[in-house]
């Protein structure tokens, strides 16, 4: 035992005489430290530390036989590991929070898409690319511009029929303004979530949070599911070409998205059989209810609201694919649906990357990349990546005019209701 130890005990048991004393083992502390002592005076440090070994035998002896309070004293070695493993989880604790405030940042992901940026710039042959902007034949540029604003009508009807068919009747017209002022929300917001957190927020109020929360993740799960499939039939299209790794990956990914709305749809069936001896679990149905129990309502009307809504994902993903084909032809080359039916959906993942913003310079350097292989030129690559991003801008602006115009409208009845409550307020206060 060493000395620090050692001490403790004599601090916790000092205070007693007698048979306490005896039950402590101190007698036989005293005796080892005069021991000690004379050794130390005699034979020097090497005899020193045998005595302190002999007086936590002892002390650790005189302790176990009469089981008093310093048996429990606990030695200074595991005091150490303990205090080693302690530092260890909070080490591990605090390197999580650090990762999770750095790729959280909002200027991490901004600094991120500047250096992808100033890295595509770098790689492709930008001036180029432009110089065939300003050569684009005048009507395969209208048809893709249509086909692409067809493509936000029927992404527009993806979400609404899921609303309307469960009861919330709002007007198209109302819906489709929400999802312009989403995307305008997008493009400003450096997440890939802008435009459903608007949305979910603003007329979560109207329709109650759990049933927009739900249509919301389902039109997504729609679309993903559509670009699947379409993703699907261009690599059995494409089967010559491809490895059949690269087949089965796409047949996976069309199997884990009609998992995903299997398991979507029977949630609620699942929460309402949790046993009540689960506390946690029951307590997470519970909070889950006005999510699972929309998915539940969806599965009672299912041709109301999952098949209009995956029926508009294939037609609205279909309409982009052949959107980006047409505009391949403005550029005087043609690339078709089905090189884009395989490369966007790859592509799409860099917005999930957490170091850029909408995964911006990311996603281009990937389609170039991907387009390249496929036999394409890089400038007119370069073009194609550029397009994917311009493609949803003309209907961003458009959603921020009219975010603009609706807040000036209301800011300017504002206004004048304070107004005519002050002039009110005035005339009440004129003695008659």
């Amino acid at each position: 035992m060493n000395e620090p130890t050692h001490l403790l005990a004599v601090l916790e048991c000092g205070g007693r005489a007698g048979d306490d004393r005896q039950r402590c083992g101190l007698n036989d502390v005293d005796a080892v430290f005069t021991q000690r002592a004379a050794g130390a005076a005699a034979a020097g440090a090497a005899r020193r530390g045998d005595a302190v070994e002999e007086a936590g035998e002892a002390h650790s002896a005189g302790s176990s036989r009469s089981g008093g309070p310093c048996a429990d004293v606990i030695p200074a070695g595991q005091r150490t590991d303990t205090t080693d493993d302690d530092w260890g989880a909070v080490s591990l604790s605090r390197l999580r929070h650090v990762l999770s405030s750095f790729f959280g940042s909002p200027w991490v992901r901004v600094m991120g898409s500047a250096i992808a940026v100033v890295v595509f710039i770098h790689g492709v042959d930008l001036p180029k690319a432009l110089q065939l902007y300003g050569h684009l034949a005048p009507g395969w540029t209208v048809l893709a511009v249509a086909l692409a604003a067809l493509s936000v009508v029927a992404s527009v009807a993806e979400w609404g029929v899921l609303l309307r068919g469960c009861g919330h009747h709002l007007d198209w017209s109302f819906l489709g303004s929400w999802y312009l002022k989403g995307l305008f929300v997008n493009q400003v917001v450096p997440a890939g979530v802008g435009s459903d957190a608007v949305r979910a927020l603003r007329l979560g109020a109207v329709t109650g949070h759990g049933p927009m929360v739900a249509s919301l993740l389902a039109s997504r799960m729609a679309g993903t599911l559509a670009m699947s499939w379409w993703a699907l039939a261009a690599a059995i299209m494409a089967r010559d070409r491809l490895k059949i790794p690269v087949v089965t990956g796409f047949v996976i990914f069309a199997a884990a998205m009609i998992l995903a709305w299997t398991l979507a749809l029977v949630s609620d069936l699942v929460r309402v059989r949790i046993p009540n001896r689960f506390r946690l679990a029951t307590r997470v149905g519970v909070f889950l209810h006005p999510l699972t129990g929309a998915f539940d309502s969806y599965r009672d009307r299912p041709n109301h609201t999952v098949g209009r809504s995956i029926a508009a994902g294939i037609l609205a993903w279909g309409l982009n694919l052949f959107s980006m084909a047409a505009f391949s032809l403005a550029l005087g080359s043609y690339v078709s649906w089905s090189d884009f039916a395989l490369i966007l959906p790859l592509a799409l993942i860099a917005t999930f990357v957490p170091i850029s913003a909408n995964g911006i310079g990311v996603r281009e350097g990937v389609v170039v990349l991907l387009l390249v292989q496929a036999g394409v030129g890089v400038a007119t690559a370069t073009a194609l990546a550029l397009f994917v991003d311009l493609q949803m801008l003309p209907f961003a602006v458009l959603g921020g005019l009219v975010y603009m115009a609706e807040h000036g409208r209301g800011r300017r009845g504002r206004k004048l209701a304070r107004q005519t409550s002050e002039q009110e307020a005035g005339q009440r206060a004129v003695p008659r």
